[in-house]
């Protein structure tokens, strides 16, 4: 038996398992009363490592809004001069640097009319630097290690958010590692770290595997029938367990482990004609092969295209993807953007952003727009599906955040922000851009109130979420510039 329990650990099964494994206080928090049945309601967060510059969000007409009542140039949120937020309705999204995805192309429906843009939130409680690591997405601060459950777990534990779905999170995404995990970034709840995929083919497997023809398929076939000897080993050792009580407690748990994945694995495969509709690309099918690749930002295509599946198949309805995020998974060279580095020069992640130099700059934030049109394709494949009240894009609430705010070594005090869709959840998205006052004044508000928006748009309308420390919270609740209580 315990040969096989370490295989199991080893080949991460039980890692990637608990992409859907449940926690405690997110389970508590679920459990109030949600708003009654209705349509889907989905949420995907695109988290980007090591900040996002707010410049490159910005669109000429919320600029010079802005610029016009600071009566000076703005180059950053210490110069903003309001002292409410300002609405900017009809701003041209799409004219920000790195928001042109938003734009209508050819076949391509506008999006700049299904996004909204938030500026000015600050999280200085999380202490910012290069990464915030945990508290990005449950907004306390995590020191060695998460303080809570991170946004996503909650979500997933919310009956009507998790639906009938096999997975109630998919947590997948790119970054610098030697293991084909990154705990850094989402977590099940205090002290205990969720796993991210970071390996494209090992997240293909996952979600896949069942319908793939090649290797992805063998390794499904593999491991499903390990966990079923796994789980005839320990409930023979359940037999005549003759040991201590907290011995008996982690067998038990063990075996409940077990056949929650083989259940999991039971209805993946009854899924077979969604999950064949709009399989990705396997490993080893495209040439050249974008899983063997070694480049970011074709490694994040990949994902996204998981990402998407996952989505349209019903697999899950909560999606986190991570480009970069969390300690130094964000260090990586972004081989495809080699022309744009200063002197044509590839340099690491890290001293590309210490270079401190518009041509740098320019890399960022063209590293930003690639990231910001995985999520663009994202939301047309929802928008091409119709669904219960309008469309999957209707139901469905993409947001793109930073992991640390604004720049490398950052001190957390802004947040730049966009949101897609999930008009049917409450949310804005009309075109708007919303900038709040400066961190520190008493109407800034924090990127903790855009997660209680989130839960008030799935029907936990929760006030509190985040902030371990109750004394750095500005105000609690969601906010009405960008969601319709």
């Amino acid at each position: 038996m315990f040969k096989r329990r370490t295989f199991l650990t080893a080949s991460g099964l039980i890692a990637s398992a608990a992409m859907l494994s449940g926690v405690s206080r997110a389970a508590k928090l679920a459990a109030r009363r949600p708003r009654a049945a209705g349509a889907h309601r989905r949420v995907v967060i695109f988290l980007e490592g090591n900040g996002v510059r707010p410049a490159c969000m910005f669109d000429p007409q919320t600029r010079a809004t802005l610029e016009g009542i600071a009566g000076k140039e703005i180059l950053s949120n210490r110069d903003y001069g309001h002292d409410d937020p300002v609405i900017t309705q009809n701003a041209p999204l799409s004219e920000a640097r790195a928001l042109g995805a938003l734009a209508a192309g050819q076949d391509e429906v506008s999006l700049v009319e299904r996004a909204a843009v938030v500026l000015g939130l600050s999280s200085t409680n999380l202490g910012g630097g290069h990464s915030t690591d945990h508290g990005a997405l449950s907004a306390a601060r995590a020191l060695g290690g998460p303080a809570s459950a991170t946004i996503e777990t909650v979500l997933g534990q919310i009956p009507e958010v998790r639906g009938a779905t096999p997975f109630d999170v998919v947590r997948i995404g790119t970054g610098v590692s030697n293991t084909p995990l990154n705990y850094s970034c989402c977590a099940f709840d205090k002290g205990k770290p969720a796993p991210v995929l970071i390996d494209p083919t090992a997240a293909f497997t996952s979600l896949f595997g069942s319908v793939s023809s090649g290797q992805a398929g063998s390794d499904f076939t593999r491991r499903k029938r390990l966990l079923e000897y796994g789980l005839e080993d320990v409930q023979r050792e359940l037999q005549g367990f003759g040991g201590s009580s907290r011995a008996l407690e982690k067998l038990e748990t063990y075996e409940a482990s077990l056949l929650e994945m083989i259940a999991r694995n039971d209805q993946i495969e009854g899924m077979k004609d969604a999950l064949m509709a709009v399989k990705p690309p396997e490993p080893g099918e495209l040439d050249p092969d974008p899983y063997a690749s070694t480049a970011p930002l074709e490694r994040y295509g990949i994902q996204v295209d998981i990402a998407i599946a996952s989505l349209l198949s019903g697999l899950t309805n909560v999606l986190v993807i991570t480009m970069g995020a969390g300690s130094y998974y964000w260090s990586e060279q972004y081989s495809t953007l080699v022309d744009l580095y200063p002197g044509g020069q590839m340099m690491g992640g890290h001293d590309l952003r210490h270079a401190d130099t518009a041509q740098s700059y320019e890399v960022l934030h063209e590293l930003t727009a690639r990231y910001v049109a995985g999520m663009a394709r994202m939301a047309r494949a929802l928008e091409a599906v119709p669904e219960e009240g309008g469309t999957m894009l209707d139901n469905t609430l993409l947001l793109y955040m930073p992991d640390n705010g604004e720049k490398h070594h950052s001190n957390a005090e802004e947040w730049a922000t966009l949101l897609i869709g999930g008009n049917n959840l409450g949310f804005k998205t009309d075109g708007r851009s919303v900038a709040f006052p400066k961190s520190g004044h008493e109407n800034n508000r924090q990127t903790s109130n855009v997660f209680n928006s989130v839960l008030h748009g799935v029907g936990l309308p929760t006030d509190d979420f985040g902030h371990a420390n109750p004394d750095s919270r500005v105000a609690e609740g969601p906010l009405s510039e960008i969601w319709a209580g």
